[in-house]
């Protein structure tokens, strides 16, 4: 092959795989037919421009997440290594969280994002841009709070995992529309949640997670260290009541018992957030969430039919296996 023609096709790989630009972008970029495009892709793996490997050493995984997809009866698992601390297992599903979006995501596609630290993992770790998809990502809890509720020294990490600054930035690296709420998750009291649901601004944002594709959402434990009684917004009065319960989790800041069983409390009223049942009609329901401490409440959100998706660590699967 002519050295002129290899570097043509070095572009063309290079704008398919690196770049994501679909066959027709490379044909307008490079002023050629999409049919001669295709012509040349065909040609990238016999002329050893690009190669394919199977990277084999998660064979031991494969097992366990359809192990776990047959015993729950989930859509599909994805199983990450568990790593040596929290901080590195999170990142690892961050990864795994990204890279599953990449592969679902299809034109049009309104993706609901929650709130939570590993969903900030996620959104660190989308790099492919999908202008061409014409998304929508729509924020599916409200998360404007004030500054009493930061710890000192704490601002700028704590608002990385609040819902409306992960949903502004994964909208923004996959180039989608967003929908934000510029609103509190948990307001003063029942009346002020119906004034506000009366606003446009509001109602559009929960009239779009009504039509949401996909939901990614972090299904947390209970207690002091972990969202929202780390940030402040629900105090000790909170976790008593819940606690007495016997909540082992939340989703999107609805409590649940190891059986799924949704815990009633007395701040739902004030909750900016979909309704359950709205919730509960979304196709797929992805939950990326893993360690040690969260076993009970992935297990829990499973059993109540609030999960489709799962991305998790191989000690969590594993120990979700054997309950």
């Amino acid at each position: 092959m002519k050295e002129e023609q290899r570097r043509q096709l070095v572009k063309i790989a290079k704008y398919y795989y690196n770049d994501g630009l679909t066959q027709e972008d490379i044909a307008e970029r490079l002023s050629l037919s999409r049919q001669k495009i295709g012509r040349l892709m065909q040609k990238l793996i016999p002329e050893g421009i690009i190669s394919i490997s199977i990277d084999d050493k998660y064979d031991s995984y494969l097992d366990l997440e359809q192990g776990l997809e047959k015993k729950f009866g989930l859509k599909e698992v994805e199983v990450v290594t568990t790593q040596e601390n929290n901080h590195l297992t999170l990142n690892a599903l961050g990864i795994a969280g990204a890279q599953y979006l990449d592969r679902v995501l299809k034109p049009k596609s309104i993706l609901g994002i929650a709130w939570g630290r590993t969903l900030a993992y996620v959104s660190h770790h989308i790099i492919k841009e999908r202008k061409n998809l014409d998304l929508s990502v729509v924020q599916l809890a409200g998360g404007v709070l004030s500054y009493e509720h930061f710890f000192e020294g704490e601002v700028i990490k704590q608002l990385a995992r609040q819902s409306g600054e992960i949903t502004r930035d994964i909208s923004l690296k996959l180039g989608a529309r967003p929908y934000l709420m510029h609103n509190p998750l948990i307001v003063d009291n029942a009346q002020t949640k119906k004034i506000l649901m009366k606003e446009s601004s509001v109602s559009s944002v929960f009239s779009m997670a009504e039509k949401c594709d996909i939901a990614m959402i972090s299904i947390a434990s209970l207690g002091k260290s972990v969202t929202p009684f780390r940030e402040g917004i629900l105090g000790d009065q909170e976790l008593k009541h819940l606690t007495e319960k016997r909540a082992v989790g939340n989703f999107l800041f609805r409590y649940f018992d190891i059986d799924g069983n949704i815990i009633d409390a007395p701040f739902y009223d004030r909750l900016m957030c979909p309704e359950m049942d709205v919730m509960k009609k979304i196709p797929i329901k992805v939950c990326v969430s893993g360690t040690r401490e969260k076993i009970n409440a992935i297990y829990g959100g499973i059993k109540g039919g609030l999960v489709d998706v799962l991305i998790t660590d191989s000690e969590t699967a594993r120990a979700l296996l054997k309950k």
